[in-house]
């Protein structure tokens, strides 16, 4: 069914297509999934709300966090905090190879904002750099496994953004960091929070795996997406062409 969406609801978050509640037979649950007409910093308030409430039911091991300054990251620790919550808090901010982009000044998280994340126990990544690398490929069709090459294997993150923007990517990316980093565990249940730019515009459930197994031989180590909170439906191609 699809509840009736106030003026109010449409007022405070003027992004916001429509909320879906779905039903779950298996379990009988409820889900508020997020449509936001663009990506992009004003669906922040909207991302943390709904992971909140997700974090409220239980079974999440982590939150991870893109958040390269790590001020986002500390408004999302002091959300789940407020709350009540102790689930563990992941910062995934820039490896020290981003150093060659001038762009970015490091370091990137100022001791003041290392200091507020360490207040709010978040653990911090910033030494694993983003999984551009090879990855392995379990060819059903020939029953063999492949090793894809760099940079052939950017065609599976081209695929997640088609799917859901760069937030989106964005978000899966991050896990594989944080599960390199050896701060979330493979198969852990986590939500993973990204946006397109700066703040939050997309929001997953997934099961924490390894970038190198995520579409490899053995199914139990893939990647799975096991609920999408928010995202955008509209995609930027942010330095895609």
């Amino acid at each position: 069914m699809f509840p009736h969406i106030t003026e109010e609801t449409k007022a405070a978050s003027p992004n916001l297509l429509q909320i879906y509640w779905t039903n779950f037979s298996l379990k009988n649950m409820e889900r508020t999934v997020h449509f936001f007409e663009k990506p992009g910093a004003e669906n922040t308030n909207d991302v943390i709300s709904c992971l909140v409430d997700r974090v409220r039911e239980g079974d999440i091991d982590s939150v991870v966090v893109a958040s390269v300054s790590g001020r986002m990251a500390t408004i999302v620790a002091e959300k789940v905090r407020k709350q009540g919550l102790k689930t563990k808090v992941v910062c995934v901010s820039g490896p020290k190879s981003w150093k060659k982009y001038p762009q970015y000044q490091f370091p990137l998280i100022t001791r003041k904002e290392q200091s507020r994340l360490e207040s709010l126990q978040v653990k911090v990544v910033n030494n694993i750099d983003e999984p551009f690398k090879p990855i392995l490929f379990r060819d059903w069709w020939e029953k063999k496994t492949l090793k894809v090459p760099h940079p052939e294997s950017d065609l599976f993150w081209m695929a997640l953004i088609c799917v859901g923007g760069h937030g989106f990517r964005t978000a899966i990316e991050i896990v594989f960091m944080a599960v390199d980093a050896g701060v979330v565990q493979p198969g852990q249940n986590v939500v993973a929070v990204a946006g397109t730019g700066r703040g939050l515009d997309s929001a997953v459930v997934l099961r924490a795996g390894r970038f190198n197994e995520a579409v490899g031989r053995y199914p139990a180590k893939r990647l799975k997406i096991e609920e999408i909170l928010a995202m955008p439906k509209k995609t930027i191609w942010r330095g895609y062409g």
